[in-house]
């Protein structure tokens, strides 16, 4: 299966993000959705985040999730703890964990999302 994010219809996610989702696992998503592949994954998504936006502080119970920055920089705020995050950086949320993604740059910052069931 071969899917391209600019294919995708993109989905606003935490009121400032743009999501496309490209595969959906179990749990998330019928299995009449042409993406549906992933049996032990929820979600793996291209995401953008405009400057100056952040996603509100959030937890998942059910799933983990890593974060993967292609471009731009931010930061990144787990269970209170805030760091500066760029291109290269992959991020490990754990389930339960409060956190909240921003972009302090000036232009998107652009990651990969990929939630994990546990």
């Amino acid at each position: 299966m071969i899917v391209n994010w600019r294919d995708q219809t993109p989905k606003i996610v935490h009121q400032v993000g743009i999501d496309y989702r490209l595969l959906s696992g179990q749990g998330m998503t019928p299995t009449e959705t042409n993406n549906y592949c992933m049996k032990g994954g929820y979600y793996f998504a291209h995401a953008m985040l405009q400057p100056g936006k952040a996603y509100e502080a959030h937890e998942h119970g059910d799933h983990e999730e890593i974060y993967y920055v292609l471009s731009g920089k931010g930061t990144i705020t787990l269970d209170g703890k805030t760091d500066p995050i760029r291109d290269g950086d992959a991020i490990y949320i754990a389930p339960g964990a409060m956190h909240s993604i921003a972009n302090t740059g000036d232009d998107f910052l652009i990651f990969v999302a990929f939630g994990i069931q546990v």
